[in-house]
């Protein structure tokens, strides 16, 4: 994992190896308002955001084979991946002394990807051969005001199984 420092805030936990030929993969963008708790004291300046991904949940779901107008193959299969995105954001608070503080969210999120011809039928167990590996691949973070951050999230997730055709 590699340490990023932009604006004075070090983001730790966004990959630095990717896969180099993935064949069943998703990538998207989650955005969040996060809102530090009543009990923690208002934010002067973000110090730090560290920050993982883990797949909780995986399913596959049937669906017609086809090519729409648009480009988009459908081989009859997506797997369905839910996750969480965790953070623990460092933060100098705007109180007199300026002491450290930190507040630690999670973010769930739920996304598909079109899984190539399998080689053998789908059945209920199958799912447990498919590996997904989450990788982060950016963070934006932004103080709005002293109790309220700004975050986006950019999330690549690998698919890997000898059942791909």
């Amino acid at each position: 994992m590699a340490n990023v420092v932009r604006d004075l805030v070090e983001i730790v936990g966004i990959a630095d190896n990717f896969p180099t030929a993935p064949v069943a993969f998703a990538q998207f963008s989650v955005m969040e308002k996060l809102v530090i708790p009543d009990a923690k004291p208002d934010i002067e300046q973000i110090l730090k955001v560290l920050i993982e991904a883990r797949v909780t949940s995986t399913r596959i779901v049937v669906t017609p084979v086809g090519t729409s107008t648009g480009g988009l193959v459908l081989t009859g299969a997506k797997l369905v991946v839910e996750g969480v995105v965790k953070q623990k954001i460092t933060y100098v608070s705007a109180a007199p002394d300026q002491a450290v503080h930190a507040a630690e969210f999670d973010l769930p999120f739920s996304t598909f990807m079109v899984l190539p011809t399998l080689t053998v039928p789908i059945t209920p167990g199958i799912v447990n051969q498919i590996n997904v590996e989450p990788f982060i691949e950016d963070v934006y973070v932004n103080l709005e005001n002293p109790r309220t951050i700004l975050k986006n999230v950019t999330l690549f997730l690998n698919a890997t199984s000898a059942l791909f055709a």
